[in-house]
């Protein structure tokens, strides 16, 4: 069977298409307004709570002066170590075994103190020297924990 006005045809098929997916339209706007009532959607904090969300997690500091004020600021506060607590958590890994010539055995420290004495010891130990770091590497590390961990050392290897 021919048509002989396709346009119409056309038309009247194209109707039924839009027509049922204005209809599946209406029920999902009807579905949306059952489910959600809107409450809520004026809340006072609701820009508050999206910048808390979408706020950097962090920052980048470039300056060291503002990185040193920062590392102070949030430094946690704890009790002085004993010169053997900072002994058996810094120092011993390298002058237990003379690592890298740091000095380890009574001979070593003997010319170390008999050339700089024991404040010279402890400023060098505060600077750091040769392949020690600065306070042997923790810059939490107390002047008087420094002097007291060379204290300790000195003693254990008899001078």
């Amino acid at each position: 069977m021919e048509h002989k006005n396709h346009d119409q045809v056309f038309f009247v098929n194209f109707g039924k298409v839009m027509g049922g997916l204005f209809l599946i339209f209406f029920i999902c706007i009807g579905a949306a307004a059952l489910i959600d009532d809107g409450e809520g959607h004026g809340d006072a904090t609701g820009p508050d709570r999206l910048q808390a969300r979408i706020a950097p997690v962090g920052t980048v500091v470039t300056d060291p002066s503002v990185l040193l004020q920062l590392q102070q600021a949030n430094k946690v506060q704890r009790a002085a170590y004993t010169g053997d607590e900072v002994v058996a958590k810094i120092c011993a890994g390298c002058h237990e075994a003379g690592v890298q010539g740091a000095p380890h055995d009574k001979a070593a420290w003997s010319a170390r103190k008999a050339a700089a004495g024991l404040d010279g010891l402890v400023k060098h130990a505060i600077e750091g020297k040769n392949m020690m770091p600065p306070r042997g590497g923790d810059p939490d590390l107390s002047d008087d924990e420094v002097k007291a961990a060379i204290d300790v050392l000195l003693k254990k290897a008899g001078v």
